[in-house]
C-alpha cells in the first residue's frame, strides 16, 4: 500500500508488488488465477476489491489457505507501514500490525491534524509536541489525551492487521503444506513461528520521537513505519492467540528488519523501491531463482551491506523465521 489519500503517503510499495508479481507470472510461472493482487493506485482510486484494506487482506489471507493441502506452497507478500499500538488500552504492552490502506477510515477526516494541533496545545510548544519534552510515560499519556481529544464524539479506532491474525491464518495450514511471508514493512516479525523462532506477541514500546510525515513526503529516503497515537481501543481480537501451538506448516518468514530497526525505501535503480524487497529479489536471481535458504541469507544480507556504502543511514537487517518443519536446506519461494 501506498497510502496516497492519507497524511503519511509512501511511493516505493506499490512498485515492490509489482516487482514481485512479474517475478511470480514470468520466472516462477504461476498463472494468473493464482494471484491475488491487492493495490492502491497512485491517485487514490482503486476498484473496491483490489484495494489493499483491512477487509480485502483478511479475505485474500483466506482465500490464499482455503482448500491448502499437503504439498501446496503458499506465499503472501506485504508491503507497506508497520505500526505498533497497546495490546490493550493503558498498557504498556505493544503489538506489531501491519497497516492497511484504510487505516484511519473510521476515525474523522482531519483526525491527524486535529491530533498535531491538539498535542501542541498540552505540551506547550511544537518541539515538544510528539516527545522528548519529558519522560517516556508522561509523553505516551499526552499523545493518549490528544488522540481522544482529536478523535471527538467519534468512538472509532484504526483498522489494522494484527500479526496474531496472520498467525491465527497459517496456522490453519496442514503438515507438508510449505508457506513463505515475505513483509517489507516495521514491526513485521511474526510472533509464535517455531521453537527457535518464537518471537512473543508483544514488546515495549520503541520510541522514535516526533515523525512530522508531511516533510517526509520530499525525502530521498522514508521509513516504512507510521507512528499513530495511542486510542482506548483493543485492536486485536480478544479471543487472540488461540493457544500457544506453532504452525504446522513448513513456514518461512522473511521480515524486512528487526524490532529497533526501520524498513527503508529509496530510489534504486532508477525507481522507488524498498531495499528489503528489492535485495529479495535480487538475492533470488543471483541464487538462479533456487536457491537454498542458508545461501539466500548470505545473499540478502551482501546486498544490504551494499545498499548502506550509498545511501547513509540505512540500518536494517532481514529477520529469518522458520517453522519447526521447515530447515535451513530448504529452497527459497518453492513451486
Amino acid at each position: 500500500a501506498n497510502y496516497t489519500s492519507s497524511h503519511a503517503p509512501l511511493k516505493g510499495c506499490a512498485n515492490d508488488i509489482w516487482n514481485m508479481q512479474c517475478l511470480l507470472r514470468y520466472t516462477l510461472l504461476y498463472s494468473a488465477d493464482q494471484i491475488r493482487v491487492l493495490i492502491d493506485s497512485s491517485d487514490g482510486r482503486s476498484r473496491s476489491d483490489r484495494a489493499p484494506t483491512k477487509a480485502n487482506i483478511m479475505a485474500g489471507l483466506q482465500w490464499l489457505v482455503a482448500d491448502a493441502k499437503p504439498g501446496d506452497n503458499l506465499l503472501f507478500i506485504f508491503s507497506g507501514y508497520g505500526t505498533q499500538h497497546p495490546r490493550s488500552p493503558g498498557s504498556d504492552k505493544y503489538e506489531g500490525y501491519l497497516v492497511p490502506s484504510d487505516f484511519a477510515e473510521d476515525l474523522p477526516a482531519n483526525f491527524f491534524e486535529a491530533y498535531a494541533e491538539q498535542l501542541e496545545k498540552n505540551t506547550g510548544s511544537p518541539q515538544n509536541a510528539g516527545g522528548g519534552g519529558g519522560s517516556a510515560a508522561d509523553d505516551d499519556k499526552q499523545q493518549a489525551s490528544a488522540a481522544v481529544a482529536a478523535r471527538g464524539a467519534s468512538k472509532g479506532g484504526y483498522r489494522l492487521v494484527s500479526l496474531l491474525e496472520v498467525h491465527d491464518v497459517i496456522s490453519q495450514l496442514p503438515k507438508r503444506c510449505h508457506a513463505s511471508l515475505v513483509l517489507d514493512s516495521c514491526y513485521s516479525i511474526l510472533p509464535g513461528v517455531g521453537p527457535e523462532s518464537n518471537c512473543p506477541a508483544t514488546f515495549k514500546k520503541v520510541y522514535r520521537g516526533k515523525v512530522e510525515y508531511d516533510k517526509l513526503r520530499d525525502f530521498i529516503s522514508r521509513p516504512r513505519f507510521l507512528e499513530m497515537p495511542p486510542l482506548p481501543v483493543q485492536h486485536t481480537p480478544p479471543h487472540l492467540p488461540r493457544s500457544n501451538a506453532f504452525p504446522a506448516c513448513s513456514l518461512h518468514c522473511f521480515s524486512g528488519c528487526r524490532l529497533k530497526e526501520w524498513c527503508a525505501e529509496f530510489p534504486i535503480e532508477g525507481t522507488v523501491q524498498g531495499a528489503f524487497s528489492w535485495a529479495f529479489l535480487k538475492a533470488l536471481a543471483q541464487g538462479h531463482f533456487h536457491c537454498g535458504l542458508y545461501q539466500f541469507q548470505q545473499l540478502l544480507s551482501q546486498l544490504l551491506s551494499g545498499l548502506k556504502v550509498h545511501f547513509q543511514g540505512l540500518e536494517q537487517l532481514a529477520v529469518f523465521q522458520l517453522s519447526e518443519a521447515a530447515s535451513l536446506q530448504d529452497v527459497v519461494l518453492k513451486t
